[in-house]
């Protein structure tokens, strides 16, 4: 048998799984908070004594290893990060950097985090498809793009930043500097900000005290008149999106994830009204599917990409 490793690497921990490739089967996972000095290095330290910890637990030696792989918070090309502040690396070669602590067999691979958790998403659906469009929506708003089975990095790694469509008119600088785009309507910031405001006009049943995405979609599921409003106009927004992702590339399945997504069917429900109105020819019937591995999809994705 032969086994690859997954490896997240997140501004605040690395999670890690082993895994057998024949069957595709996780045989153990951990999680370690990320080092925060020298992480230039110390990132890789830290991913190889994880390694070498689950390879002698399971009395495997790095002979059994076919790959590595590696999902970073960041736009990546050809395994090579320009900048990436989450985790202080500028100018990085992360395949070599990796590389270089292990045998010369092992394969080694690093894509964006979103396009990663895309690649473990489409593996996870019952049939996996060749073309899906990954939504991932939390704090911000990122994405992966699949075509032909293969990761679309684009020219510069920054393919599936779908997060920074530019999807509305608006005045208020978002972190990429722009204005108008998808996170700014469809993230958590504006999530709550969109509540507040409409609770000045609208009577609810949330608590404002202690607000959270999670008790607004709550609220929506009871047809809270701020809850259902505020849900009503992420899946606009996101539907709005889609259909112009869907004319460009015409996926097969359009998966979406992340800890908004938690909010379950009701809003795949709206998603598609609106998506039903937006899209022309036969995108129209492009279904929307939940994500379902939660927060493995990082580790299962870097590690399928191994393969």
């Amino acid at each position: 048998m032969k086994y690859s490793f997954g490896i997240d690497v997140g501004g605040t921990n690395i999670k890690i799984g082993l895994f057998e490739i024949t069957n595709f089967s996780l045989i153990e996972k951990k999680e370690v908070p990320t080092p925060r000095y020298n992480q230039a290095v110390s990132i890789f330290e830290t991913s190889k004594k994880l390694m070498d910890e689950l390879l002698k637990q399971h009395q495997l030696t790095y002979q059994d290893v076919h790959g590595v792989g590696f999902a970073v918070p960041c736009p990546v090309k050809n395994g090579y990060v320009v900048k990436c502040p989450n985790l202080k690396w500028e100018t990085l070669d992360v395949i070599s950097s990796m590389r270089s602590l292990l045998e010369p067999h092992v394969k080694v691979v690093v894509s964006n985090d979103a396009n990663i958790a895309a690649y473990g998403e489409n593996y996870s659906l019952e049939i996996p498809l060749q073309n899906a469009i990954f939504y991932t929506l939390g704090t911000g708003v990122g994405g992966g793009i699949i075509i032909e089975g293969k990761i679309v990095e684009g020219r510069t790694g920054a393919g599936g930043e779908i997060g920074h469509m530019p999807i509305f008119e608006g005045t208020e600088i978002c972190g990429c500097g722009r204005t108008g785009c998808l996170e700014q309507v469809c993230g958590t910031k504006a999530i709550l900000g969109y509540a507040k405001e409409l609770s000045t006009v609208h009577e609810s049943s949330i608590d404002f005290k202690e607000l959270t995405v999670k008790k607004i979609f709550d609220a929506a599921k009871d047809n809270d008149p701020v809850g259902f409003r505020v849900l009503d106009r992420v899946a606009k927004y996101i539907a709005l999106s889609a259909s112009i992702l869907s004319v460009s590339l015409d996926p097969d399945v359009i998966i979406i994830g992340g800890g908004i997504a938690k909010a379950g069917q009701i809003l795949i429900d709206q998603i598609l009204k609106h998506y039903r109105m937006y899209a022309r020819f036969g995108t129209v019937d492009i279904p929307f599917v939940l994500a379902k591995t939660g927060n493995d999809a990082g580790i299962i994705g870097a590690a399928k990409y191994t393969i």
